[in-house]
């Protein structure tokens, strides 16, 4: 505990964090050991690869949550210091020292951030990995009903790549610290894949269909990032919308790219507004809450220097960022 009662992000909570992070691991190493020592026949593999899993989520979950007390660099300066105004000068030597402090505790945690998330995804890419050499019969035939197994699996894992990827994202949105990792992206192919992991993320139990055009679409573009946000919105469609046929469209336009993610034959908006982290992160109301990735979303795409925007009948998502790419 810090002064006034507020949680420190470094000493005991960085102790915590490793902890929670072992944890994880270590169970999840656990589960699939067991399941790959088991096969795939019996029940015992099966429930200790999915109590694994269960433990996995919830380290993840509490590893990525923000801490208690901790201060937003939006909400700790004055309005017009936010919007980039200059800082009053500084004068006290102990005030100057804390400052300093300050600067390199937050260098230190988006350092600790991308290792981090590395630590959780080396894993989390595992148990996919070995999913897919399951489903693709490599190592042996499986009947319908491991087959159905392996695919709720994977879109477990999926989802919680997408969660844990989506919480480090809102920590270092609401710290001022993310930073794109910008590369030549084609776009179609982003687009495609998007679309596929959709499946995956369901389970096979509904798709999306995928609308591309003829000519090349590049861009300079965080790949990853970008398709996370497909998926997101896709994905918040169909749980909105459960019988609803999902749709991705990309189109370009003057200069600039559209994807529009719709759910067909649905006119019930999905959202009044499109929420902000900042929003979600001070929300009680447990319906706003949940928007988060969406929040996330929204501002990952105007780093792109693009915008999101939603409508309804049917109820639908565009992106429309330039084809130049982020700055």
């Amino acid at each position: 505990m810090g002064a006034g009662g507020e949680f420190q992000t470094r000493g005991p909570m960085g102790r915590t964090a490793a902890y929670y992070l072992h944890a994880a691991s270590l169970a999840l190493a656990t589960g699939v050991g067991l399941f790959l020592v088991g096969g795939t026949r019996g029940p015992e593999p099966w429930a200790g690869l999915a109590i694994a899993l269960v433990v996995y989520l919830a380290a993840s979950w509490m590893l990525a949550s923000p801490k208690p007390g901790r201060k937003r660099r939006d909400d700790s300066l004055p309005e017009s210091e936010a919007a980039g105004g200059e800082l009053p000068p500084v004068t006290e030597p102990a005030v100057a020292s804390s400052v300093s402090s300050e600067t390199d505790g937050s260098a230190d945690e988006v350092d600790y951030l991308r290792a981090l998330r590395h630590e959780l995804r080396t894993p989390l890419n595992a148990v996919l990995g070995f999913s897919d050499v399951l489903l693709s019969g490599i190592d042996g035939e499986i009947n319908s009903s491991q087959r159905e197994d392996l695919e709720i699996i994977r879109a477990s894992g999926i989802r919680l790549r997408v969660l844990l990827d989506s919480a480090l994202d809102m920590t270092q949105l609401a710290d001022g610290e993310l930073r794109l990792d910008v590369d030549r992206v084609d776009v179609r192919d982003l687009v495609n894949r998007a679309v596929v992991e959709a499946t995956q993320l369901w389970s096979n139990k509904r798709s999306a269909s995928c609308t591309l055009p003829d000519e090349e679409c590049v861009a300079q573009a965080d790949e990853g990032r970008l398709r996370r946000s497909i998926l997101v919105l896709a994905d918040f469609l169909a749980t909105s919308h459960r019988d609803a046929d999902i749709v991705v469209a990309l189109a370009p336009s003057n200069g600039h790219f559209a994807i529009e993610v719709t759910a067909e034959s649905s006119g019930r908006p999905t959202l009044e507004t499109l929420p902000t982290t900042a929003e979600v992160l001070a929300a009680e109301d447990v319906s706003k809450i949940r928007q988060w990735p969406v929040a996330v979303t929204s501002e990952l795409i105007g780093r792109h220097g693009g915008s999101l925007y939603h409508g309804s009948a049917p109820s639908r998502f565009l992106i429309r960022f330039p084809a130049g790419g982020a700055s």
